[in-house]
């Protein structure tokens, strides 16, 4: 069992560790390495957490906490594939994520060559992409965004550009300000399709969905940046 524990924090750390070289070191990063610290900790203190109380209590914790974490993981996964869109939608929303630079970085490559496909399926559909400029990014997400769309043969008018969203919340707030018909999909990553749809929602857009599918090196880091994400989302409603 120790051997287990070891391995399985040497996992999430080195998840953690890669996550954070290769994009940014943020708040699921961060708990992802958190996670891979205790389990090596929990090998190695094993026999003392079986015996002292005050360990027993943390491992329960901890436990506890895992299994909400696995169990919502799961659950965002598995309905962020579940996509509803008609390919008849008017407007579709690409939510924007980090950059490397000015270049979108892989997350983000996915969902634009999503809203790609869809792009070519429905004709009529005008994309707005949603992001403004981050920490350590050169230009505005939706520039970068818009850029990408155009260069694999999106029709620059059927583009629209928001720079001043920071916030799921705020991609439908200033979204919201162009559309003028309410038949609407969004595009974002698969963990990310829950959440968005309850902004949307709260924002008075009833939107149809598809969600772009996660590296599998991203997954433990992008579901616990989801879950923290989710609990901070509590002051929307």
């Amino acid at each position: 069992m120790r051997v287990i524990l070891f391995i399985l924090g040497m996992l999430f750390s080195a998840d953690g560790l890669y996550c954070a070289a290769t994009a940014h070191m943020g708040a699921g990063e961060i708990l992802i390495i958190s996670i891979g610290v205790i389990f090596i900790l929990w090998s190695v203190f094993y026999k003392a957490a079986r015996r002292k109380k005050f360990l027993k209590v943390l491992k329960v914790l901890f436990v506890i906490f895992m299994s909400i974490l696995t169990v919502y993981s799961c659950v965002i996964c598995v309905f962020g594939h579940m996509d509803d869109v008609s390919y008849n939608e008017d407007y579709l929303v690409v939510l924007g994520a980090g950059l490397n630079g000015d270049e979108p970085s892989q997350t983000l490559k996915l969902r634009l060559d999503k809203t790609v496909e869809y792009m070519k399926s429905n004709k009529k559909a005008v994309a707005i992409v949603s992001g403004g400029r981050g920490k350590g990014e050169r230009v505005s997400e939706a520039s970068a965004m818009r850029d990408y769309l155009i260069n694999n043969g999106v029709a620059a008018e059927r583009v629209l550009r928001d720079d001043n969203a920071t916030s799921t919340y705020e991609n439908f707030v200033y979204s919201k300000l162009v559309i003028d018909k309410d038949n609407v999909a969004f595009i974002t990553s698969d963990f990310h399709v829950l959440r968005s749809l309850q902004m949307a929602k709260l924002n008075g857009i009833d939107a149809k969905h598809i969600g772009a599918s996660t590296p599998i090196t991203s997954i433990p880091t992008a579901c616990a940046r989801e879950f923290l994400a989710q609990i901070a989302a509590i002051r929307y409603y």
